[in-house]
């Protein structure tokens, strides 16, 4: 019975972390793309400002979401087994989120002429984004509870559909359309506020389709001082973590304006393609840990963490490499000025791969009750980011930047690490963790020994090239060392036309 269990288990770990991991890909590609876009058509100045904005809107946004996103997982998993109706869990949460967002939301509209001053923008620009994006702030917190909501029903494709798919899709076809219509500043200031519209909008439907929560649900869900208990220290660790996020672009933007921070961003947004594998992973990881939690299954908690974190690990391996090695033909096609920021992509790949190894250990606590402890761990982590930052950011511009960020990421990883095991009882290290790290290190030594060749050539053959080269020799040795026993399982698992097991 319990193998049984495992293995559905893993069916659906791999599937909906498949779907998601295909969603955020995409997702990240297009916000690649929409970068790509500001900064040729409209300047690396435009690019600064978006980043700067979209750095205090997300900032706003988590104070809004107020940890309510992970309750709605954890409490629909629990009203469920409490016999009570998930939907008053959705609709509370929902009601609870959208009241914590506008007074954020507000102030930032009536304070956006000072803050656009602070954050080094000296002209209008900024002050008119930071109007524009306030708007979507109440959207984009209600498409994240709704998400989550579904999320706690194992229902992934919905979230992914709305902040992968439409929402950046609408967002590059917006800015494509104004841009060419010689149009800058709308270009710049619409699309944001437009794709947050229509996000929310759909996964609103599909919430109610779904799980039956309306809007009678979401205002006349009874409180519940639970939710409330477990929501608020969690706010303070994504809003801790969302600061952390982005404080290398808000400080870059307080001392030496727009401009810096715009050099930084493509850096900061490409290797945020590697952070796209932790929320894949925790997604649909949170929910199942909260139930295991529930049933008291300690042991099956920590078979289902080693095994998320060995295919994180696994997966995430190669990219890091290939953006360690070759940080500038990925660069030189944002143009000319950006490849400078290159030694900053490499130090912020190895931070994603240090979030992605320790980020799951994160999750396992918060869903486990220990959301006090995760919190004290962001606060940690983002006063050595701000101490590193205030200190070399001076000396070394945007490298400083990364490697503050750098510091505060494999701190935070190793408290998570140490705390999941010392109050879990559970380890994420495994005997076969040696598999990805001996392909890592050989793929390393290749692309290494090919990288003069591959800069002689242009940024797009360059990258396309290395990418190659990296799968390839990373994807081989793999198969050299062949995969554990319980992954070829649950590889086999989720094809299409395998054929049952007698």
């Amino acid at each position: 019975m319990n193998r049984n269990r495992s293995a559905s288990r893993n069916r659906l770990i791999a599937g909906q972390a498949g779907i998601s991991y295909g969603g955020f890909i995409f997702g990240q590609a297009v916000r690649f793309a929409f970068n790509m876009a500001v900064a040729r058509m409209l300047g690396e100045e435009s690019l600064g400002v978006y980043a700067l904005a979209l750095a205090v809107m997300q900032i706003v946004e988590t104070f809004g979401v107020a940890g309510y996103d992970a309750a709605a997982v954890r409490y629909v998993n629990i009203y469920q087994a409490e016999g009570r109706k998930a939907s008053d869990a959705a609709g509370l949460a929902i009601r609870s989120a959208l009241f914590m967002s506008l007074v954020p939301a507000l102030l930032v509209m009536l304070f956006s002429a000072p803050l656009a001053r602070l954050l080094g923008g000296g002209g209008t620009l900024l002050h008119f984004a930071l109007l524009s994006y306030a708007l979507a702030v109440p959207f984009n917190v209600v498409a994240t509870v709704a998400g989550h909501a579904l999320q706690g029903h194992r229902d992934l494709v919905p979230k992914i559909v709305a902040t992968q798919l439409i929402a950046p899709v609408a967002m590059l076809a917006l800015t494509l359309l104004l841009a060419f219509a010689d149009a800058p500043g709308p270009a710049l200031l619409v699309p944001y506020t437009a794709a947050s519209v229509l996000s929310c909008l759909w996964i609103w439907r599909q919430l109610r389709l779904k799980t039956g929560t309306g809007i009678r649900e979401v205002l006349g869900a009874p409180a519940d001082r639970r939710m409330k208990a477990f929501a608020f220290p969690l706010l303070g660790v994504s809003l801790v973590s969302m600061i952390a996020y982005w404080l290398d672009i808000l400080l870059l933007g307080m001392l030496g304006g727009p401009v810096l921070s715009g050099l930084y961003q493509p850096a900061a947004r490409t290797a945020g393609l590697l952070r796209a594998l932790l929320p894949a992973f925790s997604g649909i990881a949170a929910p199942l840990v909260a139930a295991l939690q529930a049933g008291d299954e300690s042991a099956e908690t920590g078979r289902l963490y080693r095994l998320v974190t060995r295919w994180m690990v696994l997966l995430v391996t190669p990219a890091t490499l290939f953006l360690m090695v070759l940080p500038e033909p990925v660069l030189l096609l944002f143009g000319p000025r950006f490849s400078a920021s290159a030694p900053a992509l490499a130090l912020l790949a190895a931070a994603a791969f240090a979030q992605s190894f320790g980020g799951i250990a994160g999750t396992v606590l918060s869903m486990a009750g220990h959301a006090r402890v995760t919190f004290l761990n962001a606060l940690v982590a983002l006063a050595v980011q701000v101490a590193l930052s205030v200190l070399l950011i001076p000396l070394y511009g945007t490298a400083g930047a990364a490697a503050a960020s750098l510091g505060a990421m494999l701190l935070l990883s190793a408290l998570r690490l140490l705390q999941v095991s010392r109050v879990l009882g559970v380890s994420s290290f495994s005997a076969a963790l040696w598999k990805p790290a001996a392909a890592g290190a050989g793929t390393a030594i290749l692309l290494w020994l090919c990288r003069p060749w591959l800069l002689g050539l242009g940024p797009a053959v360059s990258s396309v090239s290395g990418i190659a080269i990296c799968t390839a020799a990373y994807s081989g040795l793999t198969m050299l060392f062949r995969l554990e026993a319980e992954d070829r399982e649950l590889i086999l698992s989720i094809m299409p036309n395998r054929r049952p097991q007698s």
